[in-house]
């Protein structure tokens, strides 16, 4: 079969018009057969019918005057040609409404439609083409592939719209009216192409609070969030000897610092009682032991689990230092340690013993030699928002603790 296509191939390459077609001869084989056709036009690229040049002199005419509302465009014999035209009677919206007058319920047109609007100085025109459901399959195929060369052979800057249609009720007021609501309309978006685009205008709405003024509108990096009393109240409660709770879960809602729970926790339960799922701010009291002394510390722990939705991760990520900042000026909290891990059930007592009290590995000598500044400006703030942060991701006193690699397990270190 492949051998009697070639053969055809060859013999067939100066025919300009034919097609070929395939009928069952016997079980398992088809016959291949061409029929040549002088009418038949081929319609993989363009249909090879010009413009005439009655049609190009009266465009160009009615483009100079102005005073032709409408032209009407059909295929006559084997050429593009004018074949009615309609003066401007109205405003544009009253002239539409007499296009459907021109369409014919079964052969395929293209309407030319000057609007109202002008660009350098000249009026700006609508390009309609209208085949209709039940034109004869050949018609279709011709006005289909003939649209793209009578708008370039017109000029292509002078279009700035197009519709198609296969029913008369698309070329009428209300149908034009669709259009334009359609083109307005946004595109469809997926779920998750929705929540890139709300974490993109999330960042971008941060970013304006640093950019673009010279006045700094806040003090910390990110999203600046509003803190609940009842949030203001159970963090300062840690502080109390007393206090009912030692478990203080936040998160963030409707663009707010919003109180999860709070209660009283063992630290073996920790890495059950943090959700696994969605991300949290936690604040706890822990108390240990540090070379034999009872001792307790309120620590910070940031869980951001890989499953949670990327919107909520991206604002929770921006507004961890925004929680910190209202932690430390509403209610006075002082935290020792903060900790960030994607894996909640790795907070455990070992988790949060193993940095606690870790300080800077300092080379020994024989000679003790003071402490020079920059030493000791290693412990404390640079005063600068790049030394600060150099600080908190270099796992300093009083830094972030640096989250575990996905897969692998801290050792358990003990002070």
């Amino acid at each position: 079969m492949l051998g009697s296509c070639a053969h055809h191939k060859r013999h067939c390459q100066k025919i300009k018009f034919g097609f070929f077609f395939a009928l069952p001869s016997s079980p398992g084989t088809v016959s291949l057969f061409f029929v040549y056709s002088p009418s038949c036009t081929l319609m993989s690229h363009q249909s090879g019918i010009k413009v005439s040049e009655e049609l190009a002199s009266t465009f160009a005419e009615a483009v100079s005057q102005g005073n032709t509302r409408l032209l009407r465009v059909n295929i006559v014999n084997e050429a593009l040609a004018c074949t009615a035209s309609m003066p401007v009677k109205g405003s544009f919206d009253q002239d539409f409404a007499e296009i459907v007058g021109y369409l014919e319920d079964k052969t395929p047109s293209y309407v030319l439609v000057r609007m109202d609007d002008k660009a350098n100085q000249e009026y700006q025109w609508l390009f309609l083409c209208y085949v209709p459901d039940n034109a004869k399959i050949r018609d279709k195929m011709l006005y289909a592939s003939t649209r793209a060369t009578l708008t370039k052979d017109l000029g292509d800057s002078k279009f700035v719209d197009n519709i198609y249609g296969t029913q008369k009720s698309e070329f009428t007021s209300d149908g034009y009216k669709k259009h334009l609501a359609h083109k307005k309309a946004e595109a469809p978006l997926t779920q998750r192409e929705k929540e890139l685009a709300q974490v993109k205008a999330a960042e971008a709405e941060a970013a304006s609070a640093f950019q673009g003024t010279s006045e700094r509108r806040t003090y910390t990096p990110g999203i600046e969030m509003a803190m609940a009393d009842e949030v203001k109240n159970a963090l300062a409660a840690l502080k109390d000897a007393d206090r009912p709770h030692n478990y203080v879960s936040l998160y963030m809602k409707n663009e707010a610092i919003a109180l999860s729970e709070a209660k009283q926790v063992d630290v073996n339960d920790l890495k059950t009682t943090i959700p696994a799922n969605d991300p949290r701010y936690t604040f706890y009291v822990f108390k240990h032991q540090h070379q034999g002394q009872e001792k307790e510390a309120i620590v910070f722990v940031y869980t951001c689990p890989a499953s949670s939705k990327i919107r909520d991760r991206m604002i929770h990520s921006a507004s961890k230092r925004s929680v910190l900042s209202g932690a430390a000026l509403e209610a006075e909290i002082d935290v020792q340690k903060k900790y960030e891990t994607s894996d909640p059930s790795e907070v455990t007592a070992e988790y949060l013993l193993e940095d606690l009290y870790r300080t800077p590995h300092v080379p020994t000598s024989s000679a003790t030699t003071p402490p020079t500044s920059s030493s000791s400006a290693s412990s404390s703030p640079s005063g600068s928002l790049v030394g600060d942060r150099i600080q908190m991701l270099g796992g300093t006193q009083g830094g972030f603790k640096r989250p575990v690699a996905p897969g692998r397990r801290r050792p358990a270190t003990h002070a």
